[in-house]
């Protein structure tokens, strides 16, 4: 690790082959209200190919700025890379298509004040600028619903099951106590890594007004995929911790029985009657937007393309066999 110096947080974004997303992200970390000599950023290229680092060369910010340059080895790698070069006490993860409120690395150091094994969330919003894709929508009803919930029940615990690294701060001797993100999860990173904080004994706060807007631009394609990549992390999350139960994960999923059992089996055996089925109510939605109830109905219908692949997957990877 670096020696510390009197800067007070390190940003670290990791990225990979989203140049013109992180200018923006960038653009709104270089404006933000704190002090220039407060913090620093960390830019790691998780090996992309579109012109990121020749881009990120032409940038003067007032505060420190340095990108980190490595082959592709996802996100939990970029992440230890990043922090492991920080020069502050703290570190402040973000993702790359996060476009941040001027106040947010403040709030986040107003959050992290005398509290050596705490983990602060800050919220993430839907940008208005995002496409209004199905995508945007199953956001808003999945990960976005959970900042809503917070924000309606001050106070309340952040569970642990909800570790999410994409607008997060921790101290840096705290990650390094427990080693830092499972470079061998692709997915899941972030989950993993909060089983193991909280195991430690950390604690999670939320901070409401660090505010990051997610630019979302995915396709209903993009997110099927997406689905099957997390069906890996899931079942290696599962094999690391098989005593583990949350609810919906492959843990959960064998021990469901009865009825329950038998439609999982069917669906993950037959994701392509499911498309044939599920796909025109998103091609509907995604025809008239401004419909309600046809919109409704493809998200729905998106959400359960997501699942029945996700099933699928780990039926091919020998998940769903009881033990």
């Amino acid at each position: 690790m670096n020696e510390r110096t009197e800067l007070e947080i390190s940003v670290v974004v990791p990225t990979y082959n989203r140049r013109e997303l992180l200018s923006r992200t960038l653009r709104a970390l270089f404006a933000q209200q704190l002090a220039p000599s407060r913090f620093e950023i960390i830019v790691v290229i998780d090996g992309s190919t579109d012109g990121t680092a020749h881009a990120l060369r032409a940038l003067c910010p007032e505060c420190g700025f340095r990108v980190i340059e490595q082959e592709n080895r996802g996100p939990a790698a970029a992440r230890n890379a990043g922090y492991r070069a920080a020069q502050a006490d703290r570190v402040l993860f973000l993702d790359d298509d996060m476009i941040c409120v001027p106040g947010l690395i403040e709030e986040h150091l107003i959050a992290q004040q005398s509290h050596e094994r705490t983990l602060v969330y800050g919220r993430v919003l839907l940008s208005e600028e995002s496409p209004g894709s199905l995508g945007g929508e199953c956001f808003n009803r999945e990960l976005g619903s959970r900042y809503r919930i917070s924000d309606q029940k001050k106070g309340r615990d952040w569970l642990k099951s909800e570790c999410i690294f994409s607008n997060a701060s921790i101290p840096v001797k705290l990650l390094e106590s427990v080693g830092g993100f499972d470079e061998a999860f692709r997915m899941r990173e972030d989950l993993e890594l909060g089983i193991r904080l909280f195991q430690w004994g950390a604690d999670a706060r939320y901070a409401d007004r660090a505010i990051a807007y997610q630019y979302s631009d995915k396709t209903t394609a993009d997110l099927i995929k997406d689905a099957e990549v997390f069906a890996t992390g899931d079942l290696l999350l599962a094999e690391k911790y098989p005593d583990r139960i949350v609810k919906g994960q492959v843990a959960w999923l064998r021990q469901v029985k009865g009825w329950k059992r038998f439609l999982n089996r069917i669906a993950a055996g037959w994701p392509t009657l499911g498309d044939l089925a599920l796909a025109p109510l998103c091609y509907l939605a995604e025809a008239f937007p401004r419909v309600p109830r046809v919109r409704n109905a493809g998200v729905c219908a998106l959400i359960l393309r997501r699942r029945i692949h996700w099933l699928h997957k780990l039926e091919k990877l020998g998940a769903l066999k009881t033990k």
